[in-house]
């Protein structure tokens, strides 16, 4: 006979009843109730794992994006940076190209900045995989600030030679002394007054009487007075060896020993000495060698480097 357990309920009202249950049975129902809950609170452990693992996978992916925009965008700014280094290295060549000498242009401005470029081209870092990208960038912005230091100093030493020449500028004769036509040439002529063949040192800039005359460099007052033939004389002495003449004055506004700058007024148009009418001789000298003024007219900064340094 199988065993039973018997189940009593009893009412409020004082009834009860009573049932008999196999054991068995009674406990395979409360096996089922138990494995009921356990697989209850493992299903929502379970589902809470999962959502963590959700929103940790969604938080990742989003920050991969976020990565991914992020490296393109560095990528976008250090292929911006190497062009803007190419275009340096194209500025510089051509900044060195305006401030050096023509003796020292081996080859032509376009083929040292191809061979500039192509150096700059062959040392760049390649790109290869994208799992070393981050390390490759660093890299890449490493190499371009190296390069950007090393253009640094080149400017900076071009910069130097530009305030030197500018300093050589001012003090080198290379502007007219009043602005006009030459009527008398350097060289070889005949006087007009003695009517005989003798070398003009200079140039004849014709102008009415009173115009201003202009040093056309930086230096100091050599001499200033009355000069025979000349008549009245502005004798400039500059560095370099340079000398500048002004003849046939009518007035003279610096005194002997002073100091003067390039385009301050030295005296007026004249015609006193030996003059035809009213003009300004020119000359330009170095260690008392007579030099052709023409060279030393109209001249800025870059054509003073071609032409005299």
């Amino acid at each position: 006979m199988r065993p039973l357990t018997s189940l009593i309920i009893t009412r409020p009202t004082g009834r009860s009843r009573r049932f008999l249950v196999s054991t068995m049975l009674l406990n395979s129902m409360l096996v089922f109730f138990a494995a009921m809950i356990l697989l209850f609170f493992v299903s929502i452990g379970l589902n809470v794992r999962l959502f963590i693992h959700y929103q940790d996978t969604k938080h990742a992916l989003n920050e991969q994006e976020m990565q991914a925009k992020v490296i393109q965008s560095l990528k976008n700014e250090v292929d911006s940076l190497k062009q803007m280094m190419e275009d340096l290295i194209e500025k510089e060549e051509a900044i060195r190209q305006d401030l050096g000498k023509p003796k020292y242009r081996r080859l032509s401005q376009r083929r040292l900045i191809k061979k500039k470029k192509q150096q700059f081209a062959r040392q760049y870092p390649p790109r290869q995989y994208d799992v070393f990208v981050t390390h490759q960038l660093t890299n890449e912005v490493q190499y371009i600030k190296d390069n950007v230091l090393t253009i640094e100093k080149k400017m900076r030493r071009h910069s130097d030679v530009f305030e030197q020449y500018k300093v050589w500028f001012d003090q080198t004769p290379s502007i007219w002394p009043i602005y006009g036509y030459v009527r008398s040439g350097f060289g070889w002529r005949i006087h007009p007054l003695r009517r005989s063949r003798q070398f003009h040192k200079g140039i004849d800039i014709p102008a009415w009487i009173g115009a201003p005359v202009q040093a056309t460099a930086d230096g100091y007052v050599e001499f200033s007075g009355w000069g025979g033939g000349y008549g009245w004389i502005v004798v400039l002495s500059h560095k370099f060896g340079y000398k500048t003449i002004y003849a046939h004055l009518s007035e003279i506004e610096v005194n002997r020993g002073r100091q003067v700058f390039k385009g301050q007024i030295i005296g007026k148009v004249g015609s006193s000495g030996l003059s035809t009418g009213p003009h300004v001789h020119y000359e330009i000298r170095r260690r008392r060698k007579a030099l052709k003024p023409a060279t030393y007219l109209d001249l800025n900064l870059f054509t003073a480097v071609s032409t005299l340094w």
